[in-house]
């Protein structure tokens, strides 16, 4: 009935109670408080085991530690949002696509949209940008600085039929990475833009299959824009005798072609061991005592020479052969390595050669979609045998071992390269992966004592660095300063940028990031910007390339390895920043759109795209990059940076800045045209017509020198004004000098009567058809 005097006081109305600490124990401390701050999300597999989440992303620690994969998932709040945003996208494309779709569809549009806008309307207002939860990490990078909506140009959609005819089935699906994918965006970007400023309504415009685009096709149709050659023929005309070799003179010639130029970047082939097996053939065949040799052996040789027979037509060897020659080489090839049932039978280490091999002709000859197909089937032979995972066979020696893995990453180089190139995804799924990087050592060295070295601690040998150790070079599997400069170190700083143009394309541009935050997003380009950062500063000496210059003199040994690395350096930072370059379809005024953020990483792209043109030297040499540099993929890299080019001068506003982009753009068209190769010149083609259209409509001053493309050749005529100004007899005499003042066709064994002729009736035609004079 009577209560305590303290119960009574907490019973007194304005009292209120008072919490009393806890009692220490005899002998015990004061024991500092835990730091128990809480994670914004714990992942799926900390929840389920019902342990604490260190919160890290991609993976946290116990998932790391248990290699198992990380997931989180998001809030019903933030989920709801995603859902809500891409509703709003879908509404956007919709109405971008009404005034492109057929009447019956553009009504089912129409009808669509009118009952979903009132909704659409209704959520915009309450839609709040997303906080992030973890006030240190908003405090490193804001989130609110982050692109604007995604718009369609950035991501994969097929928007035509590809199983329509052969041509659209040679070029297949090209994705939004890709060089030929950004030009066929600014063609549209133009198309819609000049719709706009005639006002036409709807009815009048011209329809998908009456409107062409810029002279190339239809402008809907990828295939209008790609400068690839996979619609050619891979056949042969006449019959060809599998059993048929060169003469041992020119064997030995084109392998020295394949060996200079192509080994280094790609080391398919023990290099000492085949070489020396060949020589051992030829020596018997000169002796009229060859051996029949293993057909799968055969198709490796005839691909070797195939290879080095197209680059002999590129550099015009004096002793090279008939121009098809390297087409009869591929023939041979396939009917010896994939002959019978050899597809069925189990793969070896030969077919495996065989199949890169011929994905790699595929490649030097432009023909980037059968090389795709071809380099992906010689990775799953390699999954089949192995080869991407850590060899520990007792039996084999650490020479056989480092083979195999050279094999395994020049595939991998080979497969990053053609999925830059098509924009099509990778089947590597790197976690998988466990073989170690190329040891730094030249391929000649003997590596029975390699083990000896630190390379080999199992520290340094794997190749894709967790989240916690990203910040550091050397535990991310850069060695830094103890990188000597040979073939297998340069292998292995190619596979190591190739793994971060995977990260960047799989971030970016694949349909993932449609479920991605924003800030993600944005996070994603500043962190790869800093792993491009660590990459480059881990070069070693004789490969580095300072303020992205490269000194192409040939008193500093390497110059292949550094313009290579250049190049792909350069391209890695293209496709990084490119979403940030433009951005077709985006509202202007969006106050969410991050101006500083998008505008240093537009500048950083635009300036990656003009150190290719700066790598160049000023007057075209096209055995400058046939020579030094890679052949194989230089028009993918020109026709890269030009596309950036043009897309930042539909953006700039800055006339000088106009100019000297129009001046970088015309200088690697100038290299296209005079590459005299079939690929080169198709892309000269379009990348000269874009850059007269986007000069057309936005009205940039492109006066300057004249260009020509005649038979092949990108004839330059010095600066005057309209093409119409020129006459007859002056076409005549710039032709004359082109074609005949420095050894070309004819030069002094040709009779002056004849060169006078032909260069009449070339000029002669010229102007009564009033062939374009491209004004560049």
């Amino acid at each position: 009935m009577s209560g305590t005097p303290t119960s009574h006081a907490a019973s007194l109305p304005g009292s209120r109670k008072i919490a009393i600490p806890r009692l220490q124990r005899l002998g015990q401390g004061i024991v500092p408080p835990r730091d128990r701050q809480r994670v914004p999300r714990a992942c799926t597999a900390c929840r389920n085991h019902k342990i604490k989440c260190s919160g890290d992303t991609p993976q946290c620690n116990h998932c790391e530690t248990a290699g198992r994969e990380c997931v989180y998932v998001l809030p019903r709040r933030d989920r709801l949002k995603i859902v809500t945003d891409r509703c709003i996208q879908m509404v956007a494309l919709l109405k971008d696509l009404k005034d492109r779709a057929a009447d019956d569809d553009g009504a089912k549009i129409v009808d669509l949209l009118d009952a979903v806008e009132e909704d659409m309307s209704e959520s915009r207002p309450t839609s709040a940008p997303s906080v992030p939860d973890n006030d240190a990490a908003a405090g490193e990078l804001d989130h609110h600085l982050a692109f604007p909506i995604i718009n369609t140009d950035s991501l994969d959609l097929l928007e035509e039929d590809l199983l329509r005819d052969q041509s659209a089935r040679a070029t297949g699906f090209v994705g939004k990475n890709s060089e030929v994918q950004w030009l066929r965006s600014l063609a549209l970007h133009l198309e819609r833009s000049e719709d706009e400023s005639t006002k036409l309504p709807s009815a009048e415009r011209a329809t998908t299959e009456t409107r062409p685009s810029l002279g190339f096709g239809r402008i809907e149709q990828v295939a209008s824009f790609s400068f690839y050659r996979d619609v050619d023929d891979v056949d042969f005309d006449h019959d060809i005798d599998v059993n048929e070799l060169p003469p041992p003179d020119v064997a030995e010639r084109l392998l020295g072609c394949y060996m200079s130029t192509v080994h280094s970047s790609f080391p398919i082939l023990p290099r000492k061991s085949f070489e020396l097996n060949l020589r051992k053939y030829l020596q018997a065949v000169r002796a009229g005592t060859a051996p029949r040799l293993n057909e799968k052996w055969r198709s490796i040789l005839n691909l070797v020479f195939a290879i080095g027979a197209k680059h002999s037509h590129l550099v015009k060897a004096s002793w090279r052969g008939d121009e098809h020659d390297h087409l009869a080489y591929q023939v041979r090839a396939r009917a010896l390595g994939f002959n019978g049932n050899v597809l069925a039978s189990p793969p070896d280490l030969p077919l495996i050669q065989v199949a890169g091999l011929l994905a790699f002709y595929y490649l030097s000859t432009g023909q980037v979609s059968r090389a795709w197909v071809m380099v992906g089937m010689a990775i799953r032979f390699a999954f089949a045998l192995g080869l991407h995972v850590r060899n520990e066979d007792p039996s084999a020696s650490p020479a056989k071992r480092e083979i195999l893995s050279r094999i395994w990453w020049s595939l991998y180089a080979l497969e990053r390269l053609l999925n830059s190139i098509t924009g099509r995804p990778s089947i590597i799924v790197d976690a998988s992966c466990s073989v170690p990087l190329p040891l730094p050592f030249p391929e000649g060295l003997s590596f029975d004592h390699a083990g000896e070295t630190s390379l080999l601690n199992p520290t340094h040998s794997g190749v894709f660095p967790s989240s916690s150790s990203s910040n550091n070079p050397s535990s991310a599997g850069y060695v830094g300063s103890v990188l000597a400069a040979n073939d297998g170190s340069f292998l292995r700083v190619t596979v190591q940028l190739g793994l971060i143009t995977q990260n960047i394309v799989t971030s970016l541009y694949s349909a993932g990031t449609l479920i991605r935050s924003l800030g993600d997003i944005q996070h994603d380009i500043v962190q790869y910007s800093q792993r491009l950062d660590s990459w480059l500063g881990a070069l070693p000496s004789e490969f580095r390339f300072h303020n992205q210059q490269v000194d192409v003199s040939s008193s500093r040994p390497h110059v292949r390895e550094r313009l290579c690395l250049c190049l792909q350096h350069c391209s890695a930072r293209i496709m990084l920043t490119r979403p940030c370059l433009g951005g077709f379809g985006q509202s202007a005024k969006d106050a969410s759109v991050p101006k500083a953020f998008m505008t240093q990483m537009a500048d950083i792209c635009v300036e990656a795209a003009t150190t290719m043109a700066d790598l160049l030297p000023d007057q075209p040499d096209p055995s400058f990059v046939y020579e030094n540099g890679p052949w194989w993929s230089i028009v993918h890299h020109l026709m890269q940076a030009v596309s950036v080019i043009l897309i930042a001068l539909t953006t700039s506003v800055n006339s000088q800045g106009a100019i000297e982009l129009v001046g970088c753009a015309k200088k690697m068209i100038w290299w296209l045209g005079s590459m005299q190769d079939p690929q080169a010149e198709r892309a000269c083609y379009i990348a000269l017509g874009t850059l007269e259209a986007v000069a057309d409509r936005l009205h940039v001053d492109t006066s300057g020198d004249m260009f020509l493309m005649v038979s092949g050749h990108l004839i330059r005529f010095g600066q005057r004004g309209m093409a119409g100004a020129y006459t007859t007899v002056e076409l005549q005499n710039s032709i004359s000098s082109h074609f005949f003042s420095n050894g070309e066709p004819g030069g002094k064994e040709q009779s002056n009567v004849k060169q006078e002729g032909m260069c009449r009736s070339i000029a002669t035609t010229l102007v009564r058809y009033d062939v374009h004079l491209f004004q560049t």
